[in-house]
Parts: structure tokens; C-alpha cells; sequence
């Protein structure tokens, strides 16, 4: 009963074989016999075929060929990069363009329009369209004589990052010896731009980076300007920023942490993969976990395709240390520490106004006492988070300040009194963070 029609078909074909025993002379009775025993076969491999194509069965195997749960965020790159190109690759003759591969052949701007840069206030969940892409035979690639000058000012503008640069000053509180490692890695890549206009070679410098601190210190805000970053000046193909976590990389059962982890990486490449609480991949004392299977792939693409993904680690400081003592080699390849220090109550009331002046909302003199004093007394908790948590307290300050402005339904309000948030909105808001 429980595979009623197969049963159904096999008995068909027995009846179908007792017939022909009847019926047909013995040699065509063979030739019957043979034909079904074929037809059977070709029965099972095709339903076994169907089976381990399923979209249950791929997942059970951790394969998820659809898989479009991994936040992947567009950096809103809005000009093209200047890729880093050999120079026989540099000096190819215009008439060869039409057999040049597709990643080197002539921009799409001259048979249709580019698409609209998009809003960089916008974080896509999806997948990021593709940066628009130049021709090969561009005047600032071409060769420089050895008499020649350059000037990075000219370098800085040709790559488009000096606004990226502001904006990282600008949109990041704090972060000093952050923002000065960001520098200094823009500055590695112009030098080498510079140097192969001279023909001056260079091995690729890894990239690969350990952030470490608190939640809320801007990780990943870091980690998205990082990928446009490395993307406008040539290092990365794509620029996208993949976020996963161990559930994302790590199976439960045998043979599911492989397809994962390289399910992750192949969306992650020509971009960064950016991995949250990276130390929860290593779990000592746990024979049943499957995440040094995970962590030994890592570590052979990121020597190997170092020229193709940019992965950036991060989690608690203690914990990241733990995770690099028990596993040497991948410290080993993870060449610049970045620490994301606690910000202090200062810090934390400039992060609120300027979180506020997106709102067009504003903090009144005394409310500016009361948030700070507040700060100030949260930051000491253990579950304080940081930027998110001041953006949780000033999510409960505008309730309360709607609040209280409905309250009053026949008192004429100005434009001022919508923006102002007073103490009283500040106190009375003034939950657990």
C-alpha cells in the first residue's frame, strides 16, 4: 500500500512477460524480456536521478543553488575602478577589442545608457548589480616614460575615493587608529597604481582583516566602505560585502559544512565575505563539529584566490585571540588587526545627533544634559551595545515625544516643536538598553 504504484507497474509487467511466455516463440520471448529488464533500469536511474536533484534532498545535502538568505550589500559604487591589468594586457591595439575576453572588452556606455548609481542610504539584500566596466585602452593606463611625474592628488581623483575618505570621517564617530589603518591601505593600493604606469611590479598585498571589539563600534559599517574602497582602486572585481555566520558556513551532519562553505565563498568572490563572531567556527572539546572542515577551506582560499576575495573576520577581542591560538594558520594569513574601541559617553552623544539630524530631529539644551547623563550611566552595563544602543534609546525618546505631542490634539504645534525633543522625553523613555 505504501508504493501502490509501483507495485501496480510490476505487476503489469509480469503479466506483460507471462504473455509473451504464452504467446511468443522462446527467442523473441528474450528478446521481450531483455527489453523490459532495460526499460526498468532506465526507470530507476531516472527517478533516482529526479531524487537527488530535489530541492529537499540538495538542502538536506547542504547545497542551496537558490540560496538568497545571505544579506549581500552594494557599497553604491557610483564610479568605475581602474583595474590592475599587466602590461601586455595594457598595450593590446585597438583592433583586437572585438577578440579581447568579456571582462576586457569595450564599455557598455557606448551601446546603452549606464543604469543610475544606487542610493547609498539604501543596504540591498540581493544581489548586487554589476559595476559598469571601461576599456583597456584608457589614457591614464598607458605606460608613463622613466623621466615622467605623477601626483597622487591626480591618482586620488582618477580612483574616486576622496569622498569615500570624507564619508568615513564624516558618517564615523571616533575610530582614529580605524580610520588611519583605512589610510593607510588606500594609500598602499595608489602607490601601486602608480608603480605599474612606471612598469614597476609588486607581489599582491594581502588583505585579509580581523575586526575586534563590542557590538554597535561600526564593524560592518567599516567592512562595506573597506569593499568599495578596495574595489574603486582596482583590488576587487565587484566590490560587493557578503555577511555570513556560522550557520551559514557550518553543517549539522557529514558532508554539508563543504557545499556550504563554498556556496558562501563563490557569492563572496570578487567582493569581501565578511564573517560575524568568527570565532564560533572552532568549537574545542565538540567531536561532532564540523567547523575545521570549514576552516581549513577558508584557509586554502585565502591563500589561494587572495587576488579574487578579500575575507574579513570579526568577534570579541578574547574571543578572536582564543580562535587564532587554536588555529595558527589562519592567523597567519590575516594580515591587519583592526580594533573597534567601546566609545566613550562624548562620542556616544555625537553618534545620537548625528542619527538625530537624518530624523530632522534635534536635542534641546537641557534634553542634550539628560541623553548624555544617561549614556554615561549605560555604557557601564554589560549588555550595552554601543551605536545600536543609542539608536534604541532615541527610537523610545521619539515614541515618547509623538506621545506627548497627541496628547494635547487642540494645541497648535510649529515645525520646531516637531523636530525638538525635550528632557522629559529623554527620562521618560529611559528603559534598559
Amino acid at each position: 500500500m505504501r508504493y501502490s504504484g509501483l507495485s501496480l507497474l510490476l505487476l503489469a509487467l509480469i503479466a506483460g512477460a507471462v504473455a509473451a511466455w504464452l504467446q511468443l516463440s522462446r527467442p523473441m520471448f528474450v528478446v521481450v524480456v531483455a527489453g523490459i529488464i532495460c526499460f526498468v533500469g532506465l526507470l530507476a536511474l531516472i527517478r533516482d536521478g529526479w531524487h537527488q536533484t530535489s530541492p529537499e534532498n540538495l538542502e538536506e545535502r547542504g547545497i542551496f543553488p537558490d540560496d538568497a538568505s545571505l544579506p549581500v550589500y552594494d557599497p553604491g559604487l557610483s564610479r568605475n575602478y581602474s583595474p590592475m591589468l599587466p602590461s601586455a594586457l595594457r598595450r593590446q591595439p585597438s583592433s583586437s577589442r572585438t577578440r579581447a575576453p568579456r571582462s576586457l572588452a569595450t564599455s557598455p556606455a557606448r551601446s546603452r545608457p549606464p543604469a543610475p548609481a544606487p542610493s547609498p542610504a539604501r543596504s540591498a539584500v540581493a544581489k548586487p548589480a554589476k559595476p559598469a566596466r571601461r576599456s583597456p585602452v584608457r589614457h591614464r593606463g598607458d605606460r608613463l616614460e622613466p623621466d615622467a611625474t605623477v601626483t597622487f592628488a591626480g591618482e586620488r581623483q582618477a580612483a574616486g575615493i576622496d569622498d569615500l575618505i570624507a564619508r568615513l570621517d564624516s558618517e564615523l564617530v571616533g575610530l582614529a587608529p580605524v580610520k588611519q589603518k583605512v589610510s593607510e591601505i588606500g594609500s598602499l593600493l595608489l602607490v601601486d597604481r602608480a608603480r605599474q604606469r612606471f612598469g614597476l611590479s609588486a607581489s599582491r598585498p594581502n588583505l585579509h582583516m580581523c575586526f575586534t571589539g563590542a557590538p554597535g563600534t561600526g564593524k560592518t559599517t567599516v567592512a562595506l566602505m573597506m569593499a568599495d574602497l578596495l574595489h574603486r582602486l582596482g583590488y576587487l572585481q565587484q566590490g560587493q560585502l557578503v555577511h555570513a555566520m556560522r550557520d551559514d558556513l557550518v553543517g549539522q551532519y557529514i558532508g554539508q559544512t563543504a557545499p556550504r562553505t563554498k556556496h558562501v565563498l563563490a557569492r563572496a568572490m570578487g567582493g569581501v565575505l565578511f564573517i560575524d563572531e568568527a570565532y564560533s567556527l572552532y568549537r574545542d572539546g565538540d567531536s561532532r563539529d564540523y567547523g575545521q572542515e570549514c576552516i581549513d577551506i577558508l584557509m586554502q582560499v585565502m591563500e589561494n584566490d587572495r587576488d579574487k576575495i578579500v575575507v574579513i573576520l570579526a568577534g570579541y577581542k578574547d574571543r578572536m585571540d582564543d580562535f587564532f591560538e587554536s588555529n595558527p594558520g589562519m592567523r597567519s594569513r590575516v594580515a591587519h588587526h583592526l580594533d573597534f574601541a567601546a566609545y566613550p559617553a562624548d562620542e556616544l552623544l555625537a553618534i545620537g545627533r548625528l542619527m538625530l539630524d537624518r530624523s530632522a530631529y534635534y536635542l534641546s539644551p537641557d534634553a542634550t544634559i539628560s541623553f548624555y547623563e544617561y549614556l554615561a550611566a549605560e555604557r557601564e552595563q554589560a549588555q550595552f551595545a554601543n551605536a545600536r544602543s543609542v539608536r534604541n534609546a532615541l527610537e523610545r525618546a521619539r515614541l515618547q515625544h509623538a506621545y506627548r505631542l497627541a496628547a494635547e490634539p487642540e494645541r497648535p504645534w510649529t515645525k520646531d516643536d516637531l523636530m525638538r525633543l525635550e528632557p522629559e522625553d529623554i527620562l521618560l523613555s529611559q528603559d534598559p538598553l
